[in-house]
C-alpha cells in the first residue's frame, strides 16, 4: 500500500480538527451557566458551571411573602437556573446524548482519552510510513 503526501496532510488536518473540537467543547463546559426565575418573577437566580448559585436577586416586594412561600420561590428560581445550565451543557453534546453535567464531564474525559489514543495511532502510522519509505 502506498501513501501520498495527501494522506499525511489528511492525517494532520484530522488531528488538528479533533483537537480544536475537543478544546472548544471543554471551554464551553467551563463557561456554561444557567439563569432562572420564580413563577412570580420576583426572584431571579444564576448558577455557574458547577451548578452552584452565583447570583440571587430578590425584589423588595417578595419580602411581603410568608417565609415558606419565599423559600419555595427561591428554590424555584434556583432549580430553573440549574435546568437552564443542564440544557446548555447538553447542547455541547452530539445530538441524541442524554446526560447530566457530571456525565458530560466524564464523556469529555473519555473523548479526550480517545483522541489521545487516536493521535498516538496516527503518529505510529506516520512512523511506519517513514520506515517503509526508507526501506524501499
Amino acid at each position: 500500500m502506498e501513501y501520498s503526501e495527501h494522506d499525511l496532510d489528511d492525517l494532520v488536518r484530522a488531528s488538528e480538527r479533533g483537537m480544536r473540537e475537543l478544546l472548544d467543547a471543554m471551554e464551553g463546559l467551563k463557561e456554561a451557566s444557567g439563569v432562572g426565575e420564580s413563577r412570580s418573577g420576583m426572584i431571579n437566580a444564576a448558577v455557574g458551571p458547577d451548578g452552584r448559585i452565583s447570583k440571587l436577586k430578590i425584589e423588595a416586594r417578595a419580602m411581603r411573602l410568608d417565609s415558606a412561600e419565599l423559600a419555595e420561590q427561591v428554590v424555584e428560581a434556583v432549580s430553573a437556573a440549574q435546568e437552564d445550565l443542564d440544557r446548555a451543557t447538553r447542547a455541547l453534546l452530539p445530538p441524541g446524548e442524554n446526560a447530566g453535567p457530571a456525565d458530560i464531564m466524564r464523556q469529555f474525559e473519555d473523548l479526550q482519552d480517545g483522541f489521545s489514543r487516536e493521535s498516538d495511532d496516527r503518529v505510529d502510522r506516520l512512523q511506519r510510513m517513514r520506515t517503509r519509505d526508507r526501506d524501499e
